[in-house]
């Protein structure tokens, strides 16, 4: 009898120890330490600008250089004619101006499709050619990178990237006067923690 008390003792002792254990492990502070946080708007320092190439009237950056859609972002819309069965360079479509005083890496990455296909469109090459950089896009696959410093500027005088180009291949059966592909290509501007001083 007094080693069945005592079994039932020590399983209470072990049980209350158990409990005291998960209550310790599960006890937790909580400490707040309140943040505002402030957004404030200013125009965007880094710019697209239309190339040389517009003159042709072969390409066309929309007007203003921005479109703004539903959700609130601009978009700039940069248009090409491809001649059928024959690669199509344009050397000056774009260039990217820094109005800011800080040094930004400049990335173009492409995103997507978002309209049309690639049924006529053989390949898209962006080109850079100041440094031999370039996007091959076949297919929806892209391989290679366009990314380049550009040095803080101002409002009256930006820092312009060198020119943005493109190459086209449309096939030989492609319809004319229509929409072909509609490609996202992202300009990202990684901005410097240091200052220029104009």
């Amino acid at each position: 009898m007094e080693a069945m008390e005592t079994a039932r003792r020590t399983t209470i002792a072990t049980l209350l120890l158990a409990l005291a254990i998960v209550a310790f492990a599960t006890a937790t502070a909580t400490l707040v330490n309140k943040t505002e946080w402030i957004v404030k708007a200013e125009y965007p320092p880094v710019v697209k600008v239309a190339g040389n190439d517009v003159a042709t009237g072969l390409v066309t950056v929309s007007s203003n250089g921005t479109r703004k859609t539903s959700d609130g972002v601009n978009w700039t819309t940069i248009t090409v004619v491809g001649f059928k069965g024959d690669p199509t360079t344009y050397t000056s479509v774009l260039k990217i101006c820094n109005k800011g005083t800080r040094s930004v890496t400049v990335t173009l990455k492409y995103k997507g499709v978002l309209g049309g296909g690639w049924d006529y469109v053989k390949y898209i090459k962006l080109l850079y050619p100041s440094s031999n950089q370039e996007i091959t896009i076949q297919g929806g696959t892209p391989s290679g990178s366009i990314s380049f410093p550009l040095s803080g500027g101002s409002e009256e005088a930006p820092s312009c990237s060198g020119d943005i180009g493109v190459e086209v291949l449309v096939t030989p059966d492609a319809p004319t006067n229509q929409v072909l592909i509609a490609i996202q290509v992202d300009v990202e501007s990684q901005l410097s923690t240091s200052q220029t001083t104009p």
